[in-house]
């Protein structure tokens, strides 16, 4: 039994599992912002920040690879879970990359609790939706406070808050594409706009596949939460 259909079995009703999974929505943001965040490249002079589908395509763009040796060192690591990935340390950043690295990550984190909420609209009856968010909201805030992303839960709100409504501002009504993650679809937006966002000088560049590649990490998160959220629904006919 997974740990996600686990919580599924002890909490109390919905705004209770949604309550349990609001961590996890945190941990697996974080996860899959730190698989981006390693896969970055970055060249001198601005624009837009661009997805390349390979390391070879972003290298041949002029684009410095940042963490090519530790990443070929960890290739296999690259492959497992998103809960086993490996964490970066803050301190081995510049300035300018710390900044990068937490827009990437609040931005991401924000994108985890859309895919779990979504999944809860499209699976659970809307008073049940309703009360899941309920839980899920308040307890992922309190999770970027406890890990020490924010200070407090208003600055976390109003962060995450900041690109939910981007998203629901926008035209894009993808937010995975599970064949190419991060084309076309919510995940591409997000990369893009807290690159923008970060004020880097630097133009910044990701890589989607291969052994620096975030597209597995990518898939492995929405899969997890829709499943386990589809299957918690129809057990206790939420």
């Amino acid at each position: 039994m997974g740990l996600k259909d686990w919580l599924a079995r002890n909490v109390s009703g919905p705004q209770g599992y949604g309550s349990a999974m609001g961590p996890h929505a945190r941990e697996a943001g974080s996860a899959l912002a730190n698989a981006v965040f390693l896969s970055h490249g970055k060249r001198p002079g601005g624009g837009q920040a661009t997805i390349f589908d390979t390391r070879d395509e972003m290298e041949a763009a002029g684009f410095q690879v940042r963490f090519a040796t530790r990443a070929e060192m960890e290739a296999e690591e690259f492959q497992v879970r998103y809960e086993e990935l490996p964490r970066l340390d803050i301190r081995s950043l510049t300035e300018e990359e710390q900044q990068l690295f937490k827009c990437l990550t609040v931005a991401i984190i924000s994108y985890a609790f859309i895919v779990t909420s979504n999944a809860a609209f499209q699976n659970m009856r809307r008073d049940n939706t309703s009360k899941f968010r309920k839980g899920l909201g308040p307890s992922l805030l309190q999770s970027t406070v406890d890990c020490g992303l924010f200070d407090n839960t208003n600055a976390a709100q109003a962060a995450l808050l900041f690109y939910v409504r981007l998203f629901e501002s926008s035209s894009i009504s993808r937010i995975l594409n599970k064949e190419k993650p991060a084309s076309g679809d919510l995940l591409e937006y997000y990369i893009i706009k807290s690159a923008e966002l970060s004020g880097a000088k630097a133009r910044f560049g990701v890589v989607r596949t291969g052994i620096t590649g975030f597209d597995v990490v990518a898939v492995t998160l929405v899969e997890e939460f829709v499943k386990s959220i589809i299957g918690a629904a129809r057990h206790y006919r939420w």
